[in-house]
């Protein structure tokens, strides 16, 4: 208990994370990836959900907020208080949350919202079963499905109908194969929202490689007593996160390492409080 109040007076301290962005940070960059992750709360017996987002170029983390739900009405109060920074983004990447694209639109009308191809490609495989007997009579069709919606290449336009169509022509007798090829052209606008955005990701990766780590510090904490705390707790969190330098980007984001997120967004000619 001891150890616990030093530490909740020291994270008391600290500023509120998305009044710290308004104040402190204005050079985002035009794309962000935006997911919930669920947590334990004990006084609850539902889990409860941290909503955030990630500038792609930058890993910068401006906003967050703690709802009960990833409903309509929590995403809208996120991407409120995201709008207030008066940043529009061009491009945002989300899973197939219907939820989390309407409220995004009703803030950003003119934004393009790219679904996630890992998370797409999951709930076909899962509604083919093609992980268990009972669907790998759909091994082989799902391996041309993947090979369209592959992260690692961008098709143009007239390869990805003209694949697609010899999906439909080898599989149009088959009623499931069909269901498939109909709500991929159901999706495709928001399969190809990449276009003509320079190195627009395909995926979510990013943002759920931060959650697999948050996820790790989550299962030591085992649950969060009430609300309030978790509030608390996510507010440092974030705030440590933000202002912690990178050392394991590489590729294209190679030109992270020795920097954090917080100093690639914060306002030019401005010095930062030193927090941590």
């Amino acid at each position: 208990m001891k150890a616990w109040r030093i530490c909740e007076e020291e994270l008391r301290k600290l500023p509120n994370n998305n009044q710290f962005t308004f104040n402190y940070c204005n050079r985002f960059s035009h794309i962000f990836i935006f997911d919930g992750k669920y947590f334990n709360v004990t006084t609850d017996k539902n889990d409860w959900v941290l909503l955030w987002g990630f500038d792609y170029f930058r890993h910068d983390i401006p906003v967050f907020i703690i709802a009960p739900s990833e409903n309509y009405q929590s995403w809208s109060k996120f991407f409120f208080y995201f709008r207030l920074l008066n940043h529009h983004p061009q491009l945002l990447v989300c899973d197939d949350n219907t939820n989390l694209k309407m409220a995004a639109r009703s803030r950003f009308p003119a934004v393009k919202i790219q679904t996630c191809y890992n998370h797409f490609k999951e709930n076909i495989r899962r509604n083919l079963h093609v992980r268990s007997d009972s669907g790998k009579q759909y091994k082989k069709f799902m391996a041309r499905v993947e090979s369209i919606l592959s992260s690692s290449q961008k098709l143009s336009d007239e390869t990805f109908n003209r694949w697609l169509f010899c999906l439909y022509r080898d599989y149009q007798h088959d009623p499931v194969c069909l269901q498939v090829l109909t709500n991929i052209e159901k999706y495709k606008a928001g399969l190809l929202a990449y276009r003509r955005i320079p190195q627009a990701p395909l995926t979510s990766n990013l943002i759920e490689g931060f959650n697999g780590h948050l996820e790790g510090r989550l299962q030591k904490l085992r649950s969060f007593q009430t609300v309030k705390y978790a509030r608390l707790w996510f507010n440092g969190y974030i705030l440590k996160r933000r202002y912690t330098k990178f050392t394991d980007c590489s590729l294209k984001f190679g030109y992270l390492n020795g920097k954090t997120g917080v100093s690639m967004t914060k306002k030019e000619q401005i010095d930062l409080p030193l927090l941590f």
